[in-house]
């Protein structure tokens, strides 16, 4: 059965932050570059619509594009340990070294390739579960020997990757700020992707305000009876935004349609002459058929830009 793989992103990710809350010098190694926007799109690893990897060392197989050692998990929720050196002959020897010492432990690979191996947990086994036996019982031998064996060029995922990649996600800061403060007042702790996405909806809604207020439009509200960013147009019409850091465009439409609803026609109102979602992702040609659907069957005056984060800027309506 095929699993959102972007709910196995944030998952691993709370757990990961929340591990590493917990222990000392744990460290891993998320996404470094962020080509299509794939973290502000919730793909805080490696991979993509059908499998995502993640490990805690720091190299990887050019050939294959996944890491020498590494955890993964398919989008049916299967998940694997998988070896890879098929572009650097030098480096096999100690690839095959840990396939051996993981394979003592009873963990028994199929070479998928040539100088590639996979390892299988059992399909019925949940993927945060073989995650946690992961770290538990093959990383600290893994740790050991590659500590012991630095010219195999594949180095432990340390303070300076974590400084450098894992703190610039996203809200990461006030995330361990709040999780600290809960531990000293054994408060609920929050979920790191969660706080994540609340600061990404921040950022974009202080970015909207401040361009709407540089472009012409008037009255411009913020978190006003609960419409995300209210205002009027050159023309006097009055727009109620509505903004989202959903995954997809899609997703946006689904979760802010009943929202806009409500917020303008409930209990028997009509508050707004134009009721617009946005978010940083560009539509597809699938999503601007379904919104002139709605307006074309419906009559309802729903539309969707684009927010460009980096240029700060409201794109064309659809």
């Amino acid at each position: 059965m095929k699993t959102d793989i972007l709910q196995i992103h944030k998952n691993c990710l709370d757990f990961l932050l929340d591990w590493q809350a917990e222990h000392d010098d744990f460290y891993f190694v998320p996404r470094k570059i962020n080509n299509k926007n794939r973290l502000e799109q919730g793909m805080y690893f490696r991979g993509n619509d059908d499998y995502m990897v993640l490990t805690f060392w720091d190299n990887a197989d050019s050939k294959e594009f996944i890491y020498n050692i590494n955890w993964s998990c398919d989008s049916d929720g299967v998940s694997s340990i998988e070896l890879s050196c098929r572009d650097n002959a030098e480096r096999v020897p100690y690839v095959v070294a840990v396939k051996e010492l993981i394979e003592a432990q009873g963990k028994v690979f199929k070479e998928t390739k040539p100088n590639r191996w996979r390892y299988f947990y059992p399909a019925d086994r949940y993927y945060l579960d073989t995650l946690q036996d992961f770290i538990l019982n093959e990383k600290p031998i893994i740790d050991k020997y590659l500590s012991s064996h630095v010219e195999s060029g594949i180095p432990l995922a340390d303070k300076e990757l974590d400084d450098k990649y894992v703190k610039a996600l996203p809200g990461y800061k006030g995330y361990i700020e709040t999780i600290q403060k809960a531990k000293k007042t054994g408060a609920v702790k929050v979920k790191a992707s969660d706080y994540i996405m609340t600061f990404q909806h921040n950022e974009l809604s202080n970015a909207m305000v401040n361009y709407l207020k540089k472009n012409g439009y008037q009255n411009v509200k913020a978190e006003d009876d609960y419409v995300d960013i209210s205002c009027n147009d050159s023309s006097g019409k009055k727009i109620f935004f509505e903004l989202k850091t959903a995954k997809t465009v899609k997703a946006a439409i689904r979760e802010a349609m009943g929202q806009l609803l409500e917020y303008n026609h409930y209990p028997n109102n009509n508050k707004a002459d134009k009721l617009i979602i946005v978010t940083a992702h560009e539509p597809e040609k699938e999503d601007m058929q379904y919104l002139l659907g709605l307006r074309t069957i419906y009559h309802i005056p729903v539309y969707y830009q684009q927010f460009d984060m980096n240029k700060k800027k409201l794109l064309a309506e659809c």
